[in-house]
C-alpha cells in the first residue's frame, strides 16, 4: 500500500462522514410515521449526533496526540460500522426513540473521530501523493449526494419497510474502510516540542475568528442539509422521492461541484472575497426557500445553497491550517468541536421554531429562515481587521 491508498481511504473517511450525518434524516418522515415521533424528537436526532461529536472531539483535544492518528482513524470507522447495525436491530425489539438515540451516539463516536483525525493525516501526506483539504472535504459532499440517490432509489424500490436492511448494508462501508487503514501508510506525529499548544492558540484573537466561522458554517450547512427532505415533503407537498431528489441530492451535487472547483483551483481565488459572496448567496437562498409559494423555487433555493456553502467549512479548516501550521491533533479538535456546534445548534433550534404552535402551517418555512444569521455572522467576521 502507498500513500496514494491513503489518500483514497481519506476520500472514503469523508464518505463515512456524509453517511452517518445524511442518512437518517431521509427517515424523518418514516421514523415519524412508524413511530410517532414528533418534530421535537426527531431534531434532537440531530443534535445528539452533533452533540456526540461535540464530546469525541473535546476528548481528542487529549488523547489524540497520545493514541495516534491510526488508532483513532481505524476506531472511528469500526464505531460508525457498529452504529448502523444498531439502527438496523434495535427499534424493533425495543423503544424506538431509545434505540434510535443509542445507535446515533454509537455512529456519532466514530464520526467525531473522523472529522478530527482525516484532516491531520491528509497533511501528512507527501505533497507529490495528496490533495488540499478542500478538495478532499468535496468527497463528504459526494458522498452525501450518494447515500441520498442510493437510499431514495432503495426505499422507493423496496419500500420503507426496507430501512433497516439499508442501514445494515450502508454499516459495510465504514468496516471495510477501518480494515484498510490498519494497514496503509500514515505519516507519524511531528515532535512534541514542535506542536504549537492548545493554551496559545486560544489567546490568538484570529484563531478565535475562525472557531466563530466554524460555528456559523456548519449552522449554515447543516439546517438547510438536515431539512430539506422534510421541508420539502411537509411543507411543499411534495412526493418523499421528489423531495429527496430536488432538495438534499442537488444540496449535495451542488456543494460537491462548488468544493471541487474550488479545490482544483486551490489559490487562484480571494478567500475573503469569495467566502463573503458565498454568504451572501446562502442567505438569499434561506430566504428564497422558505418564503417562496411556489415548490420548485423553494426547491431550488435549497439546492444552491449547496454550492452557496461548499467552501465555508472546508475552507475555514484549510485557513486554521495555513495561520497555524505547528497545530497538532488538538487543534483540529478544536476546529471540529466549533463546527459541530454549529451544526447540532441550527437543525435543533429549526427544529423547535418549527414547532411553535404560532406558526401555525408554516412552522418549517420559519424555522428555515431564522438560519440566515450564519452566514451574515460570517460576513461581519470577514469585515473585522486582520
Amino acid at each position: 500500500m502507498t500513500f496514494k491508498t491513503t489518500q483514497r481511504c481519506c476520500y472514503t473517511g469523508y464518505i463515512v462522514q456524509a453517511l452517518v450525518i445524511n442518512f437518517v434524516p431521509l427517515l424523518f418522515v418514516i421514523f415519524q410515521n412508524r413511530y410517532g415521533i414528533g418534530y421535537a424528537k426527531i431534531g434532537s436526532l440531530v443534535f445528539i449526533t452533533f452533540l456526540t461529536q461535540m464530546a469525541v472531539d473535546a476528548f481528542s483535544m487529549a488523547f489524540l496526540d497520545k493514541i495516534g492518528y491510526r488508532r483513532s482513524v481505524v476506531t472511528s470507522h469500526f464505531c460508525a460500522a457498529a452504529g448502523f447495525v444498531m439502527m438496523a436491530i434495535l427499534p424493533e425489539i425495543m423503544h424506538p426513540y431509545t434505540a434510535l438515540c443509542l445507535s446515533v451516539v454509537t455512529y456519532s463516536i466514530g464520526a467525531g473521530l473522523i472529522e478530527v483525525v482525516i484532516n491531520p493525516i491528509v497533511e501528512g501526506i507527501p505533497k507529490d501523493s495528496k490533495s488540499n483539504l478542500v478538495l478532499t472535504h468535496s468527497f463528504y459532499s459526494w458522498g452525501q449526494l450518494a447515500v441520498v440517490l442510493l437510499t431514495t432509489v432503495a426505499l422507493r424500490v423496496f419500500g420503507v419497510n426496507s430501512w433497516n436492511v439499508i442501514a445494515f448494508l450502508w454499516s459495510l462501508l465504514p468496516l471495510i474502510n477501518g480494515i484498510i487503514f490498519i494497514k496503509t501508510p500514515i505519516s507519524p506525529l511531528p515532535p512534541k516540542e514542535k506542536r504549537e499548544s492548545i493554551a496559545s492558540l486560544f489567546k490568538s484573537k484570529t484563531f478565535i475568528a475562525i472557531l466563530v466561522m466554524m460555528i456559523c458554517a456548519g449552522g449554515s450547512e447543516l439546517a438547510m442539509s438536515q431539512w430539506a427532505s422534510t421541508f420539502a415533503q411537509n411543507a411543499l407537498g411534495v412526493d418523499k422521492t421528489v423531495g429527496d431528489l430536488m432538495g438534499p441530492c442537488l444540496f449535495a451535487l451542488f456543494m460537491g461541484i462548488g468544493r471541487t472547483i474550488y479545490g482544483l483551483f486551490e489559490g487562484k481565488f480571494d478567500y475573503r472575497l469569495y467566502t463573503a459572496l458565498s454568504c451572501v448567496l446562502c442567505a438569499m437562498c434561506y430566504v428564497v426557500a422558505a418564503l417562496s409559494k411556489n415548490p420548485i423555487i423553494s426547491l431550488l433555493g435549497c439546492a444552491v445553497c449547496g454550492f452557496a456553502i461548499s467552501t465555508l467549512w472546508p475552507a475555514t479548516v484549510e485557513l486554521a491550517a495555513k495561520r497555524f501550521p505547528d497545530g497538532s491533533g488538538a487543534m483540529y479538535g478544536a476546529v471540529a468541536i466549533f463546527g459541530d456546534i454549529g451544526c447540532s445548534v441550527a437543525p435543533f433550534m429549526t427544529g423547535i421554531v418549527a414547532s411553535m404552535p404560532l406558526w401555525g402551517e408554516n412552522g418549517l418555512r420559519a424555522g428555515l429562515i431564522m438560519n440566515v444569521i450564519y452566514p451574515i455572522g460570517i460576513i461581519l467576521l470577514l469585515g473585522r481587521k486582520k
